[in-house]
């Protein structure tokens, strides 16, 4: 077809629109940050310090905001200065020390609006679950090419079974809570985490 001669390939098509729905969320992020004065990366890794209540190492948090450990170090000092993060020595190994969010800090991660939220609204239900898949199988692959920090996910869990009832609306098992799993059920982040690595 004629179309298949203009049209660059369609990975290309869909990462430059990917990088478009990423560049509105960043800019959703930013906005949101910026009213309550910290940067996104700040905000980023506030939130990712207060969803692990047992507290997270400096190196963990750069990880996952895919900075330098430099910069995360900046953006945990400003955090502490705006008494959103604490340090205290890790229960575990005393000479180490791990971030914890402090109650002003869990309250802002747990108000933060979604910034891709506006960007899924708009599709339906059946579409949302597709798209979920879509994004727990890209979360995995790039796990497994180690392109992304570890995820707490289920897919990489030492608790998920995956497939045991194919054929069925619940085809995975979870032994942590010893029930089948629907694919919407799937955690992109889950605190029961253990890796099954």
């Amino acid at each position: 077809m004629k179309f298949d001669k203009i049209t660059e390939p369609l990975d290309r098509r869909l990462a430059e629109g990917l990088t478009r729905l990423a560049a509105v969320a960043r800019q959703l992020d930013w906005q949101t940050a910026e009213s309550v004065g910290l940067s996104p990366t700040q905000a980023d890794i506030l939130r990712f310090v207060a969803s692990r209540p047992e507290g997270i190492r400096l190196t963990a948090a750069a990880e996952h905001a895919g900075i330098r450990k430099a910069t995360a170090s900046e953006a945990v000092t400003t955090l502490e200065t705006k008494s959103m993060l604490r340090k205290q020595a890790d229960a575990t190994d005393g000479r180490a020390i791990v971030l914890k969010a402090t109650p002003k800090g869990e309250r802002l991660a747990r108000e933060w609006p979604s910034s891709f939220g506006p960007i899924i609204e708009g599709l339906s239900e059946d579409e949302q679950e597709l798209l979920y898949r879509l994004v727990i199988k890209m979360i995995r692959q790039l796990q497994q090419r180690q392109l992304i920090a570890p995820q707490r996910t289920c897919v990489s869990c030492r608790h998920f079974r995956e497939n045991v009832a194919p054929g069925t609306s619940t085809p995975h098992f979870c032994a942590f809570v010893s029930s089948p799993m629907a694919e919407r059920h799937l955690r992109i982040d889950c605190p029961e985490h253990k890796s099954a690595a």
